[in-house]
């Protein structure tokens, strides 16, 4: 059976920060906020009225600025691991 990084579109190349895997899992939790959110929204605006839109719009938000934040610090590291200096010289 194939691993679950062989179905991962994007290259896992540098090994995970603390920093890595924090962003990662507030993007995930985000979104996994944002669609419990979408799929509840009659009762989150019968609980909260009006507010409700703005706190999806927020969440929304969130998850679309966390997501660009975690890409851009995983290219970064991955770029940093796979560009690193070795001491082969040929």
């Amino acid at each position: 059976m194939n691993s679950w990084r062989d179905l991962i579109p994007v290259p896992l190349a540098a090994p995970e920060t603390r920093e890595l895997r924090s962003a990662r899992v507030r993007v995930i939790a985000s979104c996994v906020v944002v669609a419990i959110a979408l799929l509840f929204f009659g009762q989150l605006r019968q609980l909260l009225g009006t507010a409700a839109l703005p706190i999806l719009v927020a969440a929304f938000t969130f998850t679309v600025v966390q997501g660009w934040a975690w890409a851009k610090l995983k290219n970064a590291a991955d770029d940093a691991w796979l560009f690193r200096e070795t001491d082969d010289v040929a």
